[in-house]
């Protein structure tokens, strides 16, 4: 097939119901795909599919076999099958059986997520991969579908079972974009941080669950104020307060957790008198047994720093296990904010190792690993009320990019040196979880929804599999069309 064939072999999109995560499955292919070709891509669904459409058409069929006919007609026919895993998907190139010079394009999830995965997958990695021609003498490149493209049958799941990112709700000035570039890196999962409740919260939420994500809202339950730990009344009145924030402002909205800190980032291991680590435990138990009286078995993420309580592990094991302990700075990259901090690599292994089966094999152990974009707290203040997030015009967050450009070069340098390490680290909580575990990444005001850096592309391919060659892994994620350096 040739440019001068196009007016008889064309590609055509077929969906299931273009409707829901279907039609975002659609939207992201078709704003890929449809720059790459001379003439107006069609899109149908399944059961509106002709019989000479599919025969004159190359068909990129996308979705599940569940909600897409023609996917699922591929599968009874033995030429397509699906994986188990919701999250799962196959992708399979090949020659149409009813017209050998067009070829199907199945992009297949075992359920809605992974029907993303795979659109994300062929955007994001075939398309580069099948591109390159080899050879500098033809411009190094062949021009997407205009001949039959490279035939492959890949199929793949995640190794980390939540995967995302930990940010400040405020320097998100994009959410639609910031969550776009999520799953471009196949993310389920985002944490975000406020004072104060956006206004326009529930429009974010629904935008992240249509995009396969689940929005945990993180507030403070006492962070950044000093208070006497070993004062009971105190630490109820502090977790009552929160609660009534969260019952005025964020219950209603559909979300999918609380995310909560306390008085656990410091150095030191004890505050008026008493553990850090065990005073943490009996604040938190309190919290679970509070949260669970007013809102029942909700999601609950208590946010751990290890500094304060590295010494003193086993005064956590008391904590509900209803309560998911989130660690953070357990030592170097990829804990460390700066991603050239390396040198004690092997000590911040063996605790995290230590960390992940501190409440036996039934422990909720997840990590904000960092060394990518945080907060510039010299000019950082308090959020004085509620506040519009994510809808900053497009033409302002340009140059805000270009001021963080600097920062994220010496990052993305050392990344280039220490990725080994971050793989190696995820491996570790895999192994030590069974991948049954929430890994996020720490970026605040990255911009990340002008341009994923390098750093974060790597971090989030790591996160899906990081049984895969870091070589491999850092090449993928170069070679990703919204990567900068």
């Amino acid at each position: 097939m040739d440019m001068k064939k196009y007016g008889e072999h064309r590609i055509m999109i077929v969906c299931g119901k273009y409707e829901g995560r279907m039609k975002r499955c659609v939207d992201y292919l078709y704003g890929e795909i449809a720059p790459k070709v001379p003439y107006v891509l069609t899109v149908t669904e399944a059961n509106k599919l002709t019989e000479v459409d599919e025969k004159s058409h190359s068909i990129i069929a996308v979705g599940c076999p569940q909600n897409n006919r023609y996917i699922e007609k591929l599968c009874s026919q033995g030429l397509l099958s699906v994986p188990d895993d919701e999250e799962g998907y196959r992708i399979k190139i090949f020659d149409n059986p009813k017209n050998s010079e067009n070829q199907i394009f199945a992009l297949a999830g075992g359920g809605e997520n992974g029907a993303l995965y795979a659109v994300s997958e062929f955007c994001m990695r075939y398309l580069q991969y099948a591109e390159q021609n080899h050879e500098h003498l033809q411009k190094y490149f062949t021009p997407a579908f205009s001949k039959k493209m490279k035939e492959v049958d890949f199929e793949d799941c995640p190794k980390i079972r939540e995967r995302g990112i930990w940010t400040w709700g405020h320097v998100i000035f994009d959410y639609k974009r910031f969550i776009d570039n999520m799953v471009r890196l196949k993310m389920n999962t985002i944490i975000i941080w406020n004072d104060h409740a956006p206004i326009n919260a529930k429009e974010m939420i629904e935008y992240a669950h249509l995009s396969g994500i689940k929005l945990i809202w993180g507030f403070s339950f006492g962070w950044g104020y000093d208070y006497d730990i070993s004062n009971t009344d105190a630490l109820r009145k502090i977790i009552t307060d929160s609660l009534d924030n969260y019952e005025k402002n964020y219950a209603h909205l559909g979300g999918d957790g609380i995310y909560f800190q306390t008085f656990t980032e410091r150095d030191e291991s004890s505050k008026d008198g008493v553990s850090i680590a065990a005073q943490a435990a009996n604040f938190v138990n309190l919290a679970r047994e509070l949260t669970t009286q007013r809102f029942g078995d909700i999601r609950l993420q208590f946010g751990l720093h290890a500094t304060s309580v590295c010494h003193n592990l086993d005064e956590l094991r008391c904590i509900d296990n209803g309560v998911e302990i989130v660690w953070e700075d357990c030592g170097s990259f990829p804990f460390a904010y700066v991603a050239q901090n390396a040198d004690k690599f092997e000590e911040s292994c063996e605790l995290v190792r230590k960390a992940a089966n501190l409440r036996g094999k039934d422990d909720n152990f997840s990590v904000v690993l960092k060394g990518l974009c945080c907060l510039d707290w010299t000019v950082f203040e308090h959020q004085k009320g509620s506040f519009v997030l994510g809808e900053y015009n497009a033409r302002d967050i340009s140059p805000r990019y270009e001021k963080r450009k600097k920062l994220w070069r010496y990052q993305n340098a050392y990344w280039l040196k220490n990725a080994d390490k971050a793989n190696i680290m995820m491996k570790t909580i895999k192994d030590g979880t069974d991948g049954k575990t929430m890994v996020t990444a720490l970026i605040e005001e990255g911009m990340f929804e002008e341009k994923i850096n390098f750093g974060a592309a790597v971090m989030g391919l790591c996160m899906w599999d990081c049984d895969k060659d870091i070589k491999e892994i850092m090449c993928d994620a170069a070679l990703m069309p919204n990567v900068d350096f």
